[in-house]
């Protein structure tokens, strides 16, 4: 799913609660910090509470009652706090710190835009000197029962290297050699949620949470230096890299930086891919996609490289062009059913299937189709009967897997970790942060 890259700077809160434990109707006290000058823009937030034996992710209500330095209440919001085991609180438990905190600890996310000084009569959220505000939160324990749900406060009524290259013509055989793939793999990107590059230890953190769930790793780019530092990290935990080339305009420049990042060693590429829905977002036509693989084609051919080259977009954008297919060393398709107004959460491994069968209806001859990104968010804006949720993702995913059980390895799944990088925007209905699976979010954002 095509989202903006480093779009909107912001500054994180750092938070850490001062009490725990969650009987109902207790009060919590919640020591933001943030920076002078700054308020809430967008009153979004992720609450996470890690609790053991837990059957499953589950948001339960909650109200939160800002008060001011006095103690005095400012104004209350509602939102939902996440339920999850304290394994997936991504270093699972590897940190002793955080082990320790894991079963009672809540964790807050909370995205800050730099604005021009408001009013000292109502700074809402503003942070005073010394950069602390305090706010009391009371849990209720009601949960959501099993089953289909809508969201809280919907805004909206409604593998071993790959064959040998084809060079672009006939059907590649991605399948491992020596065994069947086995497990899903896994879009992921080296953000954190104030914008900046995700560190090595941050990565590896990630990787670890990643580490036996996934045959597969999709990255998309070359900046922050992703290759090098998720190529180790991938090879350790005996996964493959699904390597991206952001721009197709600076296609040399990124193939010169995926050459330096693997140092020789293409074991574990699965593949190398060209822009993502770039003709799907009228970002790029589909000659000059079909260009710029053929030179990226070139320049890692040349570099050693023999696995598969290619161009990933929309299914919609692949059945007006073909070609995007037909000049790939196989089909790459993206393909939510949450964008499909008529598609249910249950049915979403079925409509994937129908969607992979009307983009091999359109090409002239056959090639393998690989999903290189599906899923469904847990918070957003209605879609039709595609509602957003945890309950709904975990229906579509399961629909997904089930669907796909004979053929794990041409699916990747999106995403790794909830993106709050990214900006929120109508036109995704405002989901574009939330499709981390089991709404997991990176040990780096907590």
């Amino acid at each position: 799913m095509a989202g903006g890259r480093l779009l909107l700077p912001a500054i994180v809160m750092a938070l850490s609660w001062l009490a725990a434990g969650h009987p109902a109707g207790r009060q919590f006290h919640l020591k933001l910090t943030g920076t002078r000058g700054c308020r809430v823009a967008h009153p979004s937030t992720i609450l996470i509470k890690y609790l053991v034996n837990l059957d499953r992710p589950t948001r339960v209500p909650h109200a939160l009652t800002w008060v001011d330095n006095g103690g005095v209440p400012d104004s209350t919001t509602t939102d939902d706090v996440l339920l999850l085991e304290p394994n997936l609180a991504i270093n699972g438990g590897s940190n002793k710190r955080r082990e320790r905190k894991a079963p009672s600890a809540l964790t807050r996310t909370r995205t800050r835009t730099c604005l021009p000084a408001i009013p000292a009569a109502r700074a809402s959220y503003s942070s005073p000197a010394g950069g602390k505000v305090r706010a009391t939160i009371a849990l209720s324990t009601r949960v959501s029962g099993s089953g289909i749900v809508k969201p809280s406060d919907p805004t909206r009524p409604d593998r071993p290297s790959p064959g040998k290259s084809t060079g672009g013509q006939g059907l590649l055989n991605i399948s491992q050699s020596e065994a069947p793939v086995k497990l899903f793999g896994v879009s992921y990107a080296p953000y954190r949620a104030d914008h900046r590059c995700k560190t090595a230890k941050d990565i590896q953190e990630d990787f670890r949470h990643l580490a036996g769930k996934y045959s597969v790793v999709r990255i998309y780019g070359t900046d922050c230096e992703q290759v090098g530092k998720a190529y180790p990290l991938a090879k350790a935990h005996g996964m493959k890299l699904f390597l991206g080339i952001w721009a197709p305009a600076a296609v040399r420049e990124e193939a010169g930086k995926i050459v330096s990042g693997v140092k020789g060693d293409w074991s574990i590429v699965h593949t190398i891919s060209v822009g993502n829905e770039l003709v799907n977002n009228g970002q790029a036509s589909a000659k000059q996609m079909v260009s710029a693989i053929k030179t990226a084609r070139s320049i890692l051919r040349s570099a050693g490289y023999r696995g598969p080259v290619v161009t990933v977009d929309t299914a919609a954008a692949t059945r007006a062009h073909p070609v995007l297919c037909e000049e790939s060393d196989y089909c790459a398709i993206n393909a939510h059913a949450f964008f499909d107004s008529t598609a249910s959460a249950p049915r979403a491994g079925k409509w994937l299937r129908e969607t992979v069968s009307s983009v091999r209806s359109v090409l002239s001859t056959p090639k393998e189709i690989i999903v290189t990104e599906t899923g469904w968010p847990t918070r957003g804006d209605i879609n039709g009967v595609a509602i957003p949720g945890m309950d709904n993702q975990k229906a579509a995913l399961d629909s997904i897997r089930r669907e796909f059980a004979a053929t794990p390895g041409r699916v990747i799944l999106f995403s790794a970790f909830n993106d709050m990088w990214k900006r929120r925007e109508s036109a995704t209905f405002n989901a574009e942060q939330f499709w981390g699976i089991d709404g997991a979010v990176a040990f780096s954002d907590l």
